[in-house]
């Protein structure tokens, strides 16, 4: 009978609700339970836009993150995970840091003291804000009451009018303003990463310091030289220089002398290309007639062996549509 029972439809389904109800607890709690890491709170004054999730640091490394934030009755407990193997001792501080432009903020913990800290608590006497509301209230009440009332009464006016004037004109800066705020929330990751990028350049030129140095140095020595070598260029210039002013001078003083000297050069050299087209023509018509009288002494050995030097045996060459090779 009792068999029968727990094979019912009833009891097998309401096992298996049990079952499953204690499965999500299980997977609740192991999501929550934090291995190896212990659970301190910090009193702050106010949040300084630290939220649940962000990186806790000790030194720059990260050790945890922050799990809560609640309101107390004068300030703000932020609870947060470290790791068991950070020892904060009695006077351990904390403070809020800005991570980046963007908004993104971490806690910071600086273990201090001997013993170990208090309820793991760390009180409001030993955590710092980026700034202080109250504070900069207080700071501004002297300028305020510096202020004349009147003329910045007569200026918000002449603001009012001007804008009054032109409300086209605000409007569309006002949405420009707009714009732009969006466009940077769109760009958010762009920036991160040209951020990114901009540090691990900046981390480049610190790690090549020495190098930069050494080519800094490089280029000293190099200056000094040329400044050495300034005195001995401007010499040289000013040599040429010199020497130009008497060329120029020397082809001043010459000038009468040298213009009928190239005009007859001139004249000279037309006259020798004349007479040497004469004279190629003289020896071009002189082994044409040698090649005539060749033709006309038949083919026999007559001519060369009782009269050898009427035909000289380079004027055959000399025809220009006879050349020898």
């Amino acid at each position: 009978m009792m068999a029968e029972r727990l094979r019912s439809p009833r009891m097998v389904g309401l096992v298996g609700i049990v079952a499953v109800v204690v499965m999500a607890l299980v997977v609740v709690g192991l999501s929550q339970a934090s291995f190896g890491k212990r659970q301190v709170t910090a009193i702050l004054e106010h949040t300084a836009g630290l939220r649940v999730g962000e990186e806790v640091q000790v030194a720059g490394v990260g050790v945890g993150e922050v799990t809560s934030i609640r309101l107390t009755e004068k300030a703000v407990a932020v609870e947060f995970t470290i790791d068991d193997g950070v020892r904060l001792g009695s006077t351990s501080s904390a403070a809020v840091k800005v991570a980046t432009l963007l908004g993104t903020h971490f806690l910071e913990v600086s273990p201090s003291g001997t013993g170990t800290l208090a309820e793991d608590t760390i009180p409001i006497e030993r955590t710092r804000v980026p700034f202080n509301l109250q504070d900069v209230i207080n700071g501004a009440q002297a300028q305020l009451q510096a202020l004349d009332e009147n003329s910045l009464a007569e200026a918000m006016t002449v603001v009012a009018d001007v804008l009054g004037r032109s409300p086209e004109e605000a409007r569309a800066a006002i949405d420009g303003v707009a714009q732009l705020s969006s466009l940077a929330v769109q760009r958010t990751d762009e920036l991160q990463a040209l951020l990114d990028a901009s540090a691990g350049f900046t981390g480049q030129l610190v790690d090549q310091k020495d190098e930069i140095l050494t080519l800094l140095e490089q280029s000293s020595l190099v200056l000094e030289a040329l400044k050495s070598r300034q005195s001995a260029i401007d010499g040289l210039l000013t040599d040429a220089q010199q020497l130009a002013t008497q060329v120029n001078g020397l082809l001043a003083d010459t000038a009468d002398d040298l213009d009928p000297l190239m005009t007859n050069l001139t004249t000279s050299l037309d006259n020798l290309y004349t007479i040497r087209d004469s004279v190629m023509k003289t020896i071009s018509s002189l082994s044409d007639l040698t090649f005539y009288v060749a033709n006309a002494s038949g083919n026999g050995p007559w001519l060369d062996i009782n009269v050898p030097t009427i035909i000289p045996d380079g004027f055959l060459c000399l025809s220009p549509m006879r050349g020898c090779s």
